[in-house]
């Protein structure tokens, strides 16, 4: 990717960040207008969670946002003092993942362990995608991970309403998914962008 590619991606990986922020769920009950971090950790605590398949398959469509982004910003980092802000960046996100200091006396916490393998691969993934490190076409992974962003967004809404559904409590979806999707899409294009117009150069010649 360029420099120019690079700052866009970086743009919308903050405004992906922003979205995770904001509510995912509104509710006419406060304690249920939830982002996406908190929507996970208190859908990780309903017992129907651990009956799914895989178990808490919502919290990990939710938590696995962080993850995708912490790989983009490995990515979307150039060489010099953007790769070790990045790097930091990386390390905020991978702590932030992290499960409460319990796991150490409860290893066998479904719901820390998903926690703690989430931020592992954040770290040892988002590290290994910086400048210097990666040997694979940037863009392609680009596409591949925001493309998966768009559909983990879709599938966290759609079984986010599905959950209060059963559960009793009518909530709607906030502005986080709808953002959440349009920043991966325009990941995407950002991606597809250069492929796609010299293919058509390649066209008309």
């Amino acid at each position: 990717m360029s420099k120019q590619e690079s700052r866009l991606l970086r743009a919308l990986v903050i405004v992906a960040l922003l979205a995770y922020a904001l509510p995912w769920t509104v509710a006419r009950s406060a304690p249920l207008t939830l982002n996406a971090y908190d929507l996970a950790e208190w859908t990780s605590l309903h017992p129907a969670q651990r009956a799914t398949s895989p178990p808490l398959s919502l919290p990990l469509l939710l938590r696995a946002q962080l993850l995708i982004l912490s790989l983009l910003i490995g990515l979307a980092a150039s060489p010099g003092k953007s790769r070790f802000g990045s790097a930091l960046a990386i390390l905020l996100l991978s702590f932030g993942q992290l499960p409460p200091f319990e796991f150490v006396y409860d290893p066998n916490n479904l719901n820390y362990r998903q926690q703690f393998f989430l931020a592992l691969g954040s770290l040892i993934a988002g590290m290994a995608l910086l400048p210097g490190w990666r040997r694979r076409p940037s863009r392609l992974i680009a596409l591949a991970l925001a493309g998966l962003g768009v559909v983990c967004a879709l599938l966290a809404a759609s079984g986010a309403l599905a959950f209060f559904a059963d559960a009793g409590p009518r909530v709607e979806l906030g502005a986080g998914p709808s953002l959440m999707v349009a920043a991966c899409l325009g990941m995407c294009a950002l991606a597809l962008g250069p492929v796609l117009l010299d293919a058509l150069r390649r066209r008309w010649r």
